[in-house]
């Protein structure tokens, strides 16, 4: 788009007859330039912003699988058990 718009004003600038209308181009071109995009948020979602949000990490989950894997209680025979299911299930698409 950029090249056309310069070629159109070249061709106007460099044919004297055309010299009113290379102004008119040369017009279009930097109001072109000069726009820039806006977004422009309701006073709802300002609000929804500034509302607190709850933390991305559960924090008491974290602390007690780290202190589970810490004692040497997390790994159980029952979770393995789940885990080789799982996987035995996506590999062999049963369910």
């Amino acid at each position: 788009m950029i090249e056309g718009v310069t070629n159109l004003i070249q061709s106007h600038t460099q044919h004297p007859a055309n010299s009113g209308q290379a102004h008119v181009g040369e017009t279009h071109a930097q109001e072109q330039a000069d726009m820039k995009d806006a977004v422009e948020l309701s006073s709802a979602a300002r609000q929804q912003l500034n509302q607190e949000k709850p933390p991305l990490v559960r924090q008491g989950l974290v602390e007690r699988v780290r202190s589970e894997i810490a004692s040497g209680t997390y790994l159980t025979n029952d979770k393995i058990d789940a885990v080789v299911n799982r996987m035995h299930s996506k590999l062999y698409n049963t369910a």
